[in-house]
């Protein structure tokens, strides 16, 4: 349960990735560092930080070295964690055509003021820490003098959550308190349990929501594997679930550093298709990559009639 990671290592370690299969990130994606202060929220007393009337969002950007507008890719990580722990495979994925976001939230990144152990319950604030990213990642795209001016398409904006960071993401994409409705597509990768957060975010259905990508490694100790199946069979479709034989609870995900992994391999080749299929109406790719994954070992449900780019 994600409750264990307050007594075992944070959730967002990663694996050794030793027997690895060859991945080589794109010299041609470089990547930046942004930092965003919300005036309008404060954060709190956290062990022995004594809090700040604002919140800070250190954010890192991965672009492909091309002018086009891509759609966003924003990806929230766990307890523990942080947006470096992407960096091999956000490269991966720009590469693909995307711009990737990640933010470091201001109490539970690995680096959190006070200690990010002791900050579990700063999840109700963190849906709205991804929807300010948001906000200032599309004001960028329409300053003329920024250098992500006409970088984005604002109306194609996928959120991938890691653990903790998938329970960031339901919110955000499925509960009352906390939908943002400029999020076409979400990605939940390992999520804690909704319904531990109820105080937070309400008892209210996660039923309805953008089309959504499910995966979760057989070999998670973290998050229970049948945790994520139960919330596949909750949620309407479109959807797709992916488990990933032999991952455990970060390290196909995690991925600080080339060559990806086996593992990260899976989860990097079903994301592209994924936003693929989503934002450039590419369903038959998608279809392709669940079939060869099933065809690799690895578990895969699908109820997704119509996922393609013009889904609302």
């Amino acid at each position: 349960m994600l409750l264990g990671c307050l007594t075992l290592a944070a959730c967002g370690e990663s694996t050794d990735p030793a027997a690895s299969a060859p991945s080589t990130p794109s010299a041609a994606v470089s990547r930046s560092e942004r930092t965003w202060t919300d005036t309008t929220r404060p954060t709190a007393h956290n062990g022995s930080f004594s809090g700040a009337p604002t919140r800070t969002l250190r954010t890192l950007i991965w672009q492909p070295a091309t002018t086009a507008a891509l759609p966003l890719f924003v990806m929230a990580h766990g307890f523990g964690g942080l947006p470096e722990k992407f960096d091999a495979m956000a490269r991966t994925i720009a590469g693909a055509g995307f711009v990737v976001a990640a933010p470091a939230f201001p109490l539970t990144n690995e680096n959190a003021p006070g200690s990010y152990i002791h900050a579990l319950q700063d999840v109700a604030y963190q849906p709205a820490d991804v929807s300010f990213v948001i906000d200032q990642l599309l004001l960028a795209n329409d300053t003329a003098d920024d250098a992500l001016h006409g970088r984005i398409i604002a109306d194609d904006i996928a959120v991938l959550g890691h653990s903790l960071g998938g329970t960031t993401t339901i919110a955000l994409t499925r509960k009352d308190c906390c939908r943002d409705p400029r999020v076409h597509a979400s990605m939940l990768f390992a999520a804690g349990p909704i319904d531990l957060f109820t105080g937070f975010f309400g008892t209210d259905s996660i039923a309805a929501g953008p089309p959504t990508l499910v995966l979760h490694g057989s070999a998670d100790k973290t998050v229970t594997y049948a945790s994520s199946q139960l919330l596949y069979s909750e949620i309407d479709p479109p959807k797709v679930f992916v488990g990933i034989t032999g991952a455990d609870h970060s390290d196909a995900i995690e991925a600080p550093s080339a060559p990806l992994t086996s593992v990260q391999l899976a989860s990097e080749r079903t994301i592209v298709a994924f936003l693929n299929a989503m934002f450039r109406d590419a369903g038959s790719e998608l279809d392709h990559t669940l079939a060869s994954l099933a065809a690799e070992g690895n578990a895969v449900q699908s109820a997704n009639p119509a996922l393609a780019g013009d889904i609302p």
